[in-house]
C-alpha cells in the first residue's frame, strides 16, 4: 500500500484532458519534487521551447499554477534555425541542405526526424524524401522507431512525444494560433483558449525532442 511513484509534466500536455491528482485520491502535498535539469536538450533549444509557453497558464498536476523558472540544460549548441520560405520548393531546398549538413557533421540519418503537424504532411514529406533518393521511415501509430532501420524519420508532432533525436526539422509549420483556430473553429472562447494552450504545448514537445539541432520551417 502507498507504494506509488508518479512522474509528469503538464507542460507536455498535448490534449485538453486535465486531471488534478488530488481529485482522484492522490495527495502529493509536501511530497512532490521538481526535476529542474534537462539532460536531453541543449540550453539554446530549451530556451526557445520554453519561450513558446510564454503567458500560458500551466498547472502543476494538482490544480495549482506551475512555471519553468530555474530549469536548465547541461549541454550547449547552436540556436534553433528559424526558416521562412516563400514556397514548398524553396522550403524543401533548405531542408535538403540541412540534411546534407547534418550528415556531413556525422549525425546518423536514423537520428534525424522531420516532424509535421498532420498525417497528410507526413505522407507528403516521406514521398518527397524518397523521391530525392533518401531512405525515409514513416513513424505512424503502428510503426516503432526501430534503430535497425535506416533513414530519416518522418512523424507528426503528436507521434514524436516520448521520443528523442539528435536533430529535429519541424517542416511546413504555421503558428499555434493558426492550428487552434483551424481545429476549433466551432468552439466557444474558453475552449479556444484551451486549444491554443494545447497547440503551444505541442510545439514545446516537438522542439524538445531535439538533442543537438532544431530547425523550425514555415511557408509564408
Amino acid at each position: 500500500p502507498n507504494d506509488l511513484f508518479i512522474v509528469g509534466d503538464a507542460h507536455q500536455r498535448i490534449y485538453r484532458h486535465k486531471v488534478a491528482l488530488s481529485r482522484v485520491g492522490i495527495d502529493i502535498r509536501g511530497r512532490g519534487r521538481k526535476l529542474r535539469v534537462n539532460y536531453r536538450t541543449t540550453d539554446e533549444i530549451r530556451k526557445w521551447a520554453v519561450a513558446q509557453l510564454a503567458n500560458c497558464t500551466i498547472d502543476d498536476l494538482d490544480g495549482q499554477p506551475d512555471a519553468l523558472v530555474g530549469y536548465q540544460s547541461l549541454s550547449h549548441g547552436p540556436v534553433p534555425d528559424l526558416v521562412h520560405s516563400a514556397s514548398h520548393a524553396e522550403e524543401r531546398a533548405v531542408i535538403e541542405e540541412a540534411i546534407k549538413r547534418l550528415k556531413t557533421d556525422g549525425i546518423p540519418m536514423r537520428s534525424v526526424c522531420l516532424v509535421t503537424r498532420t498525417n497528410a504532411e507526413v505522407s507528403e514529406y516521406t514521398q518527397w524524401l524518397r523521391a530525392t533518393g533518401r531512405e525515409a521511415l514513416k513513424l505512424d501509430r503502428g510503426t516503432p522507431d526501430d534503430q535497425d532501420k535506416a533513414g530519416v524519420r518522418v512523424a507528426t508532432m503528436h507521434r514524436v512525444k516520448g521520443l528523442e533525436f539528435d536533430a529535429v526539422i519541424l517542416a511546413g509549420y504555421r503558428t499555434p494560433e493558426h492550428y487552434a483556430k483551424e481545429y476549433g473553429e466551432e468552439e466557444d472562447a474558453g475552449v479556444m483558449l484551451d486549444n491554443l494552450t494545447s497547440e503551444r504545448c505541442l510545439l514545446h514537445v516537438a522542439a524538445t525532442r531535439a538533442k543537438r539541432y532544431l530547425m523550425v520551417s514555415c511557408i509564408c
